[in-house]
């Protein structure tokens, strides 16, 4: 791609093109029509299943050892009925408490992250340049830009993390004095008098701590747009949150009150479109059959009850329309997900516009090939500006 500057065309290896959007909080609004997308509900639905497979399904057995009570209900539930005591299950851990629940939570922090660290981002990257380019892109080439980052993009909450436990340590380091016997009183005057470099420390700490949870949300959206590396995103991530911390809430408490409307628009749809589908079917199959499929959807009836009393073909049938049931009812979820990681996306485009003062319409493109008989570096390349930058790409 050539280095050029004016509408529609290009800049290095980055596009740009008349958006539709206004670059304020306006944009926000649109945050329905871009998350209920099939690409992206896609994406969120796989994601969601995946965290629910590698987080949920350990939780009960891990509960298991703490209640005996919730061991002698799930035997007696069966297999059918594990997946209805997840909750429970979380609710043993949480009575047990200490570090038992800090594990768990432990335990299902690194799944999701794990997880959506690569769909999340494939979101991103489609909403990306839908809001860039106004521009459909594959779910397969969105997949493709998130798996070449994937190890990147987990890096990046690690980063923070380290460096927040290397600047608290280090503070931890100037309290020792106070623990040597016998002079612990008299060497505690040393950590009196290192204090203030503990409250630099601290002050370092607490910067670290508050720019990961604020600004981890645009880490994604940031690669996804910039095609850059985590470490570039989370410089990007806490350059504009603490450069428009207002900006930042007002954009995170307009897309929150326009996704808690639109979310229960999206449940109420749903659950009249069960309510009408379920009777409907109730009323062809009979109800003696179809209550004894939503008793065994609500895990109030096992297999073998079911099977009893309709036969093999019923129990399949029970299983079919439960997991069909079940998609349904995830639909509000799943469109919850979308839309939290579309809007995270306009919210970051939104605050590099405030902070780097670069267009709606900047993305980063994969580099295409030189034409044949172009001569080496034919091409004008050009780095995604960093935090602060003009965006010139030269």
């Amino acid at each position: 791609m050539r280095l050029r500057r004016g509408k529609g065309e290009v800049i290095g290896v980055e596009i740009l093109t008349m958006g539709k959007f206004r670059g304020d909080f306006r944009d926000l609004f649109a945050g329905f029509v871009i998350a209920i997308d099939v690409r992206k509900l896609i994406l969120a639905l796989t994601g969601a299943i995946l965290i629910g497979l590698f987080a949920g399904l350990p939780t009960p057995w891990w509960a298991l050892r703490y209640d005996a009570g919730f061991s002698a209900e799930l035997g007696e539930r069966g297999p059918a009925g594990y997946l209805v005591m997840i909750p429970d299950a979380v609710c043993v851990l949480w009575r047990e408490g200490g570090w038992v629940f800090a594990g768990w939570c432990a335990f299902l922090l690194a799944v999701v992250t794990t997880v959506w660290s690569l769909f999340g981002t494939a979101i991103s990257r489609i909403a990306a340049v839908e809001i860039a380019r106004e521009d459909r892109i594959r779910t397969q080439e969105a997949l493709g830009f998130a798996l070449s980052r994937w190890a990147s993009n987990l890096s990046s909450p690690i980063a923070c993390i380290l460096g927040f436990l290397f600047f608290t340590s280090l503070v931890a380091l100037l309290g020792l004095p106070g623990r040597i016997p016998g002079i612990g009183g008299w060497a505690s005057i040393l950590t009196a008098l290192v204090f203030p470099f503990g409250l630099l420390g601290g002050f370092i700490a607490t910067l670290i701590a508050l720019g990961a949870v604020f600004g981890y949300p645009l880490f994604y959206p940031a690669v996804a747009a910039e095609g850059t590396d985590a470490f570039d995103a989370i410089s990007r991530g806490f350059s504009y949150v603490y450069s428009r911390p207002w900006h930042a809430l007002w954009y995170l408490f307009t897309a929150v009150v326009h996704g808690v409307i639109s979310t229960a628009f999206i449940w109420a749809f749903g659950a009249v479109m069960l309510a009408v589908t379920c009777a409907a079917v109730r009323l062809g199959m009979g109800a003696g059959k179809f209550d004894l499929i939503l008793e065994f959807t609500t895990g109030r009836a096992t297999w073998d009850t079911v099977v009893a009393d309709g036969g093999t073909g019923l129990g399949i049938a029970a299983i079919l329309i439960t997991t069909w049931i079940l998609l349904t009812a995830g639909l509000t979820l799943v469109y919850a997900l979308s839309y939290m990681q579309s809007q995270l996306t306009m919210i970051y485009f939104l605050l590099r516009l405030r902070v780097d003062e670069l267009p709606m319409s900047y993305v980063w493109e994969e580099k295409e090939a030189a034409p044949a008989g172009d001569p080496p570096g034919a091409e004008g390349e050009a780095a995604a500006p960093g935090p602060g930058g003009n965006g010139d790409g030269a």
